[in-house]
């Protein structure tokens, strides 16, 4: 079952469906969204190594958004974001249920991770549709932040699965 914290949308066959404002505009709503996920994920976390972690996540997911909004308002200038009520690609809403165990942060963790690999597949996707050389280096690099942030996770999730002392020490505050 997808907790009501990730929604995968559409697939990703869907991209060429979109002009790139569209996708655009979906990109930069779903950093926004993966920014609050991972801020109000952090707010829920004792563990002090965790928490930075998770919140260096938010900010680098914040550090996305802006680059996205620079490239749109070059591409598309003075106009306001259009973001589409379909999205392609994932979106982490934050986290709005409590949290009681180690097992809730796992479960969590898990999808982030399946959020960050999805959103580097959607902008390995975007490289394709656009045209110059500085918008294909800008794509690839957000794919390849992604790819890392999915890395960072995997790297705790292991830790929270197979460390037990780890998951002995995790406690979630409210």
């Amino acid at each position: 079952m997808v907790p009501p914290e990730l929604d995968e949308g559409l697939p990703l066959e869907k991209v060429k469906d979109f002009s790139l404002e569209e996708l655009l505009g979906m990109a930069i709503k779903a950093e926004i969204g993966a920014r609050k996920f991972y801020q109000s994920l952090a707010e829920r976390i004792e563990v002090e190594s965790l928490k930075e972690k998770i919140e260096w996540l938010a900010g680098e997911e914040g550090k996305h958004e802006a680059l996205l909004r620079k490239m749109y308002e070059s591409m598309f200038p003075g106009k306001g974001v259009f973001f589409p009520k379909e999205h392609i690609g994932p979106e982490l809403k934050p986290v709005a249920r409590e949290l009681h165990s180690a097992q809730d942060i796992i479960e969590l963790i898990r999808w982030a991770m399946r959020a960050e690999e999805i959103a580097a597949h959607f902008y390995e996707e975007i490289e394709k549709i656009v045209e110059t050389d500085d918008r294909k280096r800008l794509m690839r690099y957000l794919s390849d932040m992604e790819k890392g942030h999915y890395y960072t996770l995997r790297a705790e999730y292991e830790l929270l699965l197979d460390w037990e002392m780890y998951s002995q020490m995790m406690h979630v505050g409210p």
